[in-house]
This record gives structure tokens, C-alpha cells and sequence, in this order.
């Protein structure tokens, strides 16, 4: 197997890469078109998130259930400063969020509260979309297409050594 790895071209593993990439971008298109659109959004709003994401953007991506201790909102600790990276117009890049907390989660529920108001303060062409419904054939979709997956879990926790 891995034989066969080696020695495919070049070529074909970025054509690879590229189409799984591509169905992504137009998953992510038609997921937030749907959600905006249930949401009441206008048809203007529902055509920009028809066409939000681009296919040649450095593509990020987050999902999974939202808990405290895999500190979701970590990359909100400078929300100027993520907004600055993101829009950087010689290397912008765009990040998808997806997931959900456990209903009786309220702190969780609050972590997603907290980046739907991060992406509504930055714009209608935000370059951060946060899909919901959150189910595997969605985490299937992200993590196969992204181009860089996000993890944010707390370091485990250490005993003290034992007094001596």
C-alpha cells in the first residue's frame, strides 16, 4: 500500500485533493443557503451565502461537539486580531465551524452563542460560516476537505508527583 502511494504522481494526489476540496466548498455553500435561508434571511443574504466560500482559499475547519474543555472560542481570545488574519488580503483564509452543545450544556450552548455573535459582528461576508445540525456525514464532509482541521483540547491533566 504504501508503495502505491509513493509512487503516484504528484499530479493526481492534488487533483485528488482539489475535487474532494471543491465538493467541500459547494457542501459549505449549499448548508448555509439552506440555514440562512429557514433562518428568514432575505433573498440577497441567501445568495451570499450561496456563494460564500472560495474554492482557492486556505480552508479551515472546527467541528465537533461544543464542551468547555475543547475550548472552542480559543481562537476568539483576539477576535481583532483573528479578523485581521483572516481578511489578510496576500494570505486570507476562511474557517468553518460546525457542531452543537448537549442540551442541558448551557456553557456549551454559550460557546456557540459567543462565535455566532463573533460572525455576525464581522459582516455579512464573513470569512467564518458556523453550520448547524451538526451530524457525522457533515464531520466527514469538513474533515476530508479542509485544508487545515482545528483542535483546541485542554492538555490532560497532570497528577502532582507524590510527596516524598
Amino acid at each position: 500500500m504504501e508503495s502505491k502511494i509513493r509512487d503516484t504522481p504528484d499530479a493526481s494526489i492534488w487533483s485528488m485533493r482539489t475535487h474532494v476540496k471543491r465538493r467541500l466548498i459547494d457542501y459549505i455553500r449549499t448548508r448555509y443557503a439552506q440555514q440562512v435561508a429557514i433562518q428568514g434571511a432575505s433573498g440577497q443574504e441567501v445568495a451570499a451565502a450561496a456563494a460564500s466560500f472560495d474554492y482557492d482559499t486556505l480552508t479551515l475547519g472546527f467541528a465537533r461537539r461544543f464542551a468547555t474543555y475543547k475550548r472552542p472560542t480559543l481562537l476568539l481570545h483576539d477576535p481583532e486580531r483573528l479578523l485581521r488574519i483572516l481578511r489578510d488580503p496576500q494570505r486570507p483564509l476562511q474557517l468553518v465551524l460546525a457542531g452543537k452543545a448537549h442540551p442541558q450544556d448551557r456553557a456549551g450552548q454559550d460557546l456557540i452563542r459567543q462565535w455566532a455573535e463573533f460572525i455576525r459582528r464581522s459582516g455579512a461576508r464573513s470569512p467564518v460560516v458556523f453550520l448547524s445540525d451538526y451530524d457525522i456525514l457533515m464531520t466527514q464532509h469538513l474533515a476530508g476537505g479542509v485544508d487545515v482541521w482545528i483542535n483546541t483540547p485542554r492538555r490532560p491533566w497532570k497528577p502532582a508527583a507524590p510527596a516524598e
